[in-house]
């Protein structure tokens, strides 16, 4: 028998929901306002708003759409730990397609803190490749 979702656990699925139905803001609105984001290896950042206008440069919510598919999920204490297969499509159909790693802190149904790992290179590469 699987164990029952834990409420943290919960909002962390309910987050990438958001984001795969095109909701990215009702998703974002779910980080602390003062959110440490590290999108490794890129610099750290702080805010929800910092957060949000970086997704939405890449496009993310506006002309790319985001659909990041949990494939494994724990939990640790308040710390909840993903897997995931980041897509992210342009309306042409042209598709980056990234395997993520990442670790959300929460307090209550709040994210405090939100790390990605993933090969920047394999993204440069891909979004180059759209580009042509």
């Amino acid at each position: 028998m699987m164990p029952r979702d834990t409420p943290e656990i919960t909002a962390v699925k309910t987050f990438f929901d958001l984001i795969s139905r095109d909701r990215f803001d009702e998703a974002v609105d779910m980080l602390a306002a003062d959110v440490l984001y590290h999108n490794i290896p890129l610099p750290e950042m702080t805010g929800r708003e910092n957060v949000r206008a970086f997704h939405k440069g890449f496009g993310i919510g506006t002309s790319i759409r985001a659909d990041w598919k949990i494939t494994r999920i724990a939990q640790a204490g308040n710390a909840v730990l993903t897997e995931r297969m980041d897509l992210f499509t342009q309306a042409d159909g042209r598709r980056i397609v990234l395997p993520t790693m990442g670790s959300m802190v929460l307090d209550g149904n709040v994210i405090t803190e939100w790390r990605d790992y993933f090969d920047l290179a394999s993204f440069e590469r891909q979004a180059a490749a759209m580009k042509a």
